[in-house]
């Protein structure tokens, strides 16, 4: 017995029906053709800074190279804004934000910068379980050092490294209040001598 031709249509329309999804779906499970090259020639991003630009932009207005390195010299010594932020401003865990990929909390100018180092930020704000007093802590600070302190990391938020002359491409492991290493070795030294002329003044 013939089927009519409708019965014949609609049998082939409900197979269509059941294969288009399922064909769907293994062009969905199937791998996919990318224009990225793979992942062993992906540029490895090891820190921040990675992802900043080679060369500065143009210098803000009354900024010059020669303060972005006294800065830099404020920062990583008696400002110790490296003990919260890293040496390389890389940002410290439970501490200080990283500096050298943008700035979360300031606008990218001098001036935001400078006012947010003099006014702090309270611990609510920070995203971290300490706040970042005014000054960094550090009220002995001059406004003229703090100005020299926000121009260094405005620099070293807008470009890779420290493209300027006078620049760091790596700092020295920092300790805040530690010895120099020339009075460490010389103390011991300093003692001897205490020690032999004290032995000397006994055998008289």
């Amino acid at each position: 017995m013939r089927r009519p031709a409708w019965c014949i249509a609609a049998a082939a329309a409900a197979a269509l029906w059941l294969v288009s999804p399922l064909d769907a779906q293994a062009g969905h499970n199937a791998p996919h053709e990318s224009n990225q090259p793979p992942a062993s020639k992906m540029p490895k991003v090891k820190t921040h800074d990675d992802l900043q630009p080679d060369t500065l932009p143009t210098l803000p207005a009354g900024m010059t190279t020669q303060m972005l390195v006294e800065g830099d010299s404020i920062f990583h010594n008696q400002g110790h804004c490296f003990a919260c932020h890293g040496q390389e401003a890389e940002g410290m865990p439970a501490m200080g934000d990283a500096l050298t990929a943008g700035l979360n909390w300031a606008q990218p100018n001098w001036q935001s910068i400078d006012s947010l180092i003099k006014t702090g930020m309270p611990q609510d704000l920070t995203r971290s379980p300490i706040a970042m007093p005014p000054r960094g802590g550090r009220s002995d600070l001059t406004d003229a050092q703090v100005h020299l302190v926000a121009a260094y990391v405005w620099a070293i938020s807008q470009a890779r490294g420290e493209p300027w002359p006078g620049g760091h491409q790596s700092h020295n492991p920092l300790v805040p209040n530690a010895m120099p290493a020339t009075a460490a070795k010389t103390k011991p030294a300093h003692g001897a001598a205490h020690a032999a002329h004290r032995g000397a003044h006994s055998e008289e």
